[in-house]
C-alpha cells in the first residue's frame, strides 16, 4: 500500500470508480489515505483516520506526505491559512502566482472564476445528464 494525501479541498470517496458510484464520505485537504489499486484513472483508497474504503479519482489526490506550516519564523508571527489557500498550495498555486497572472492578463474577468468554484452538482443531477445524454462514464459504473 502506497500512502498518499488529498490535494483538494474536498474529495468525494465513493462505493465504485465512477463519479456517479455512492459517496461514502468526502474527504478533506491534507487527509491521508492508503492506495491499494488503480483502475481507469480511479484510486482504491483506505482512509487512514477512519478504516473507511473507497474510490476517489486520482486527480484529488497526491501519493506524498504533505507537510503544512504557517507562520514566519523570524518574525515570531503567525498566520493561519484558509482551507482554500492550502488547497491552492497543494497544487503549487498561491497569491503570488495569481497576482502575476492577472497582471499579465488584465482583461480577464477573474469574477466568474469565483463563482464557478461555488457551484455544487449534485450526484443525482449528474445521473440525469448521463442519462438524458446517453453518456458512460469511462470504465462503466453508470
Amino acid at each position: 500500500m502506497q500512502v498518499a494525501n488529498i490535494i483538494v479541498k474536498q474529495g468525494a470517496l465513493r462505493s465504485k470508480p465512477s463519479f456517479i458510484g455512492q459517496m461514502i464520505t468526502n474527504l478533506n485537504y491534507g487527509e491521508a489515505v492508503e492506495i491499494s489499486e488503480n483502475s481507469n484513472g480511479w484510486s482504491k483508497a483506505k482512509v487512514v483516520k477512519t478504516g473507511q474504503i473507497g474510490w476517489i479519482h486520482t486527480s484529488a489526490i497526491a501519493k506524498q506526505s504533505t507537510a503544512l506550516k504557517s507562520g514566519d519564523l523570524n518574525s515570531g508571527k503567525s498566520h493561519s491559512a484558509t482551507s482554500d489557500e492550502l488547497a491552492l498550495a497543494g497544487k503549487g498555486f498561491n497569491r503570488q502566482v495569481e497576482q502575476q497572472f492577472k497582471a499579465q492578463n488584465p482583461n480577464v474577468d477573474f469574477s466568474w472564476i469565483n463563482k464557478m468554484e461555488t457551484f455544487r452538482v449534485s450526484d443525482s443531477q449528474i445521473a440525469k445528464f448521463l442519462k438524458e445524454g446517453q453518456v458512460m462514464p469511462l470504465g462503466g459504473g453508470a
